[in-house]
């Protein structure tokens, strides 16, 4: 993808966000009528939490890609995943039974069809509208992507990632254990346990199986599947993780980058990460777009004003070299400043 190539992508995003706030408006408004204390925990997931949408919003530009829909995916799931994020940790609950519960929604979101379940059945607070109604607007927009039961097995695989690191990430103080008992099972040894979750942690590859899924034509899914993850994915929330570690440090919360035994050796894990990242996107169809999605991620969290308080300019600076991610930070600065994103 040349220079020009990726302005006219970042020209295209920028058109794009309005949408993505209009989709999270509808979901606002309902969430306003929900009881406390869910209201309050799903209008704080919109308002802190809005850059997950927006961030995996570019997938609904890729190339060939039916927009509406995929958008209107990407924003119900994502905002699914943000909801419960803030219902299993912001409300002193650590009972992974509820939890696996209220997940069951992110993995119905993910099948047309599928008749919607009791979510809050062992959780000591309920509602009736805001979850069962992001599941079904999801489910919707993905039974109308011509190519979707191809990519179904995909997707649910990371869907099933996902679901199992959230779940055993928030059960108090066993979480570490539940955690690493359920890697050291499901994942091979070749990468540190720790970038096996992170990589379960993202929602990026879900949300590029449903550009796909718009399109009609057929991908090779494995080919995929080993570029996302754990690579793709690892590197997106290592790097959210990152810029969080001042305050994760402060709460005593689980920071994935904590597990590396210095700031040299988790600047190597990264480089390698950002390395594997960039040569498995070459095997993918519109390797370009995959390879901007990289530097972006660079650029998105480099541009983080956490950034500059926790001093950790010089890593995005070595994780850019050589790339587009050095002239995407300085833009994704100035559309920051700009309140775009």
């Amino acid at each position: 993808m040349t220079i020009r190539m990726q302005l006219e992508l970042i020209w295209r995003y920028v058109h794009l966000v309005p949408q993505v706030r209009n989709e999270l408006k509808i979901w606002r408004t309902l969430a306003s009528r929900l009881p406390t204390p869910l209201r309050e925990q799903a209008l704080a997931s919109i308002k802190e939490k809005e850059f997950h949408c927006l961030g995996g919003a570019v997938y609904a530009l890729y190339p060939g890609a039916n927009t509406s829909p995929v958008l209107r995916a990407i924003v119900a799931l994502q905002t699914i995943s943000d909801y419960l994020d803030n219902l299993c940790d912001r409300l002193s609950i650590t009972d992974d039974t509820a939890f696996r519960m209220l997940h069951n929604s992110f993995l119905d979101a993910l099948l047309p069809g599928k008749p919607l379940q009791e979510y809050y059945r062992y959780y000591p607070h309920q509602e009736q509208m805001y979850l069962s109604q992001l599941v079904s607007v999801c489910q919707k927009a993905l039974a109308s992507l011509p190519r979707y039961e191809s990519y179904l097995p995909a997707a649910l695989r990371l869907g099933q990632h996902y679901c199992e690191l959230q779940i055993r990430k928030h059960a108090g103080q066993r979480r570490e254990e539940l955690l690493l008992q359920w890697i050291n099972e499901s994942f091979p040894d070749n990468r540190p346990w720790q970038e096996w979750a992170a990589a379960s942690g993202s929602t990026l590859g879900i949300f590029a199986l449903f550009a796909l899924a718009s399109i009609d034509t057929r991908a090779d899914t494995d080919k995929f599947l080993r570029a996302y993850f754990p690579y793709i994915q690892a590197l997106h929330i290592m790097l959210d993780y990152l810029i969080d570690q001042e305050e994760d440090r402060e709460h005593g919360d689980l920071n994935f980058t904590f597990y590396y035994t210095s700031q040299a050796e988790l600047l190597d894990a990264l480089s390698l990460l950002v390395w594997e990242s960039r040569k498995r996107a070459m095997s993918l169809p519109h390797p370009a777009f995959h390879r901007t999605v990289i530097d972006g991620l660079i650029a998105l969290y480099g541009s983080d004003p956490k950034v500059k308080s926790q001093r950790h300019g010089p890593i995005f600076k070595k994780l850019s070299r050589d790339s587009s991610a050095v002239y995407l930070l300085p833009a994704c600065s100035a559309l920051r400043r700009l309140r775009i994103i």
